[in-house]
This record gives C-alpha cells, structure tokens and sequence, in this order.
C-alpha cells in the first residue's frame, strides 16, 4: 500500500490560515503537523505593560520586519491596543 505525501510549508512568521494551508487553527483538517505560535497576538499586551511602566508622554517605536506575513496583523492589533490606553499629548 502506497502512501501519498502532501508538502506544503509555511515560512516562520506566517499566517497558514491566511496562507491558504488550513481551514482554522482549530480544525486545520487532514493530517497537519507543526507548530505555530501566535505571536502578534502578545503584542497588545505587551504594549499595555509598557503603558503600566513608562509615562505616557514617552514616545513609542514599533519594530516590525515588513517581509514577514504578520507584519500587517502585527501593527493591526498594536494600532488598536494603543487607541484604548491613555495618552498624553506633549
């Protein structure tokens, strides 16, 4: 009995859903091994705690590496953490 092998790959930092690789994160489908880790979604978080950390009027810089498939994402999610936090006009 023959067994059919299907690769396909996603780069690291990507999106396999966006990609077109699984249905959801939750039910990929077939047999699917790997191992993604949602990063951009800490990104808001992390942003909340610098906010908790530093005084508001300091200014802040997001990094992004725009190859990436989550860059769009990424400053997506930040955007609209940032938008909720109080912020001081200098």
């Amino acid at each position: 009995m023959g067994v059919s092998h299907s690769r396909k790959s996603s780069r690291s930092g990507s999106d396999p859903v966006k990609d077109g690789i699984v249905a959801s994160l939750s039910r990929p489908g077939g047999n699917i091994t790997g191992v993604i880790v949602p990063t951009t979604v800490l990104d808001a978080k992390r942003l909340e705690i610098l906010n908790q950390l530093v005084s508001p009027t300091v200014p802040v810089a997001v990094l992004v590496n725009p190859t990436s498939g989550m860059t769009e994402q990424q400053l997506n999610d930040v955007h609209a953490a940032a938008r909720t936090m109080p912020r001081t006009d200098a």
